[in-house]
């Protein structure tokens, strides 16, 4: 489900483990999963050596900025899997010689794409809150750390209405 949380969730995991990696690239993917988009953006976000080769393809640099560095790469809000595009966009990733640390990270609202780009079995499934955890979300977002249910009870039924409507989804 879109809006259940899933980006922020790895924006939070993103930030903490980009300290432990040579190279952090942040895509958001949408409808649009096409290889040399996707590898045209990722280029644009390693940052440049000294050595390249001019006139080099967008995999070579790609291998060349990354050679011996390790890479987390996430990939945010895929809705397609194309096992041609998905083969061709990890292929540089493969030369680098800093595989065997590299991280990819997808996030998707469909699980037969997290199940086909899978190689761990470290998926997360993301729920809707429940009423209880919408509630407190809601009244942190609203009062802050003040407690106006306390002072103004018919607030509760208000509130308790809006967040039936929210229907678990904290965005």
């Amino acid at each position: 489900d879109g809006g259940v949380g899933k980006t922020t969730l790895t924006q939070h995991i993103f930030r903490e483990l980009e300290g432990s990696f040579q190279v952090s690239v942040w895509v958001c993917v949408s409808l649009d999963f096409n290889a040399e988009r996707l590898t045209q953006e990722i280029v644009k976000k390693i940052p440049k050596v000294n050595d390249e080769k001019d006139n080099a393809t967008n995999h070579e640099v790609i291998a060349q900025r990354l050679k011996s560095k390790r890479l987390l790469l996430v990939l945010d809000d895929v809705w397609r899997y194309h096992e041609d595009e998905w083969k061709k966009l990890l292929a540089p990733l493969n030369q680098t010689g800093g595989e065997k640390g590299n991280v990819v990270i997808v996030t998707t609202r469909i699980p037969k794409v997290a199940s086909m780009v899978t190689t761990t079995n470290s998926s997360i499934d993301v729920e809707r809150l429940t009423h209880e955890d919408t509630m407190s979300f809601f009244e942190v977002c609203v009062f802050g750390d003040q407690q106006p249910w306390k002072d103004h009870p018919e607030l509760r039924d208000v509130g308790s209405k809006i967040v039936k409507k929210l229907k678990g989804f904290p965005l």
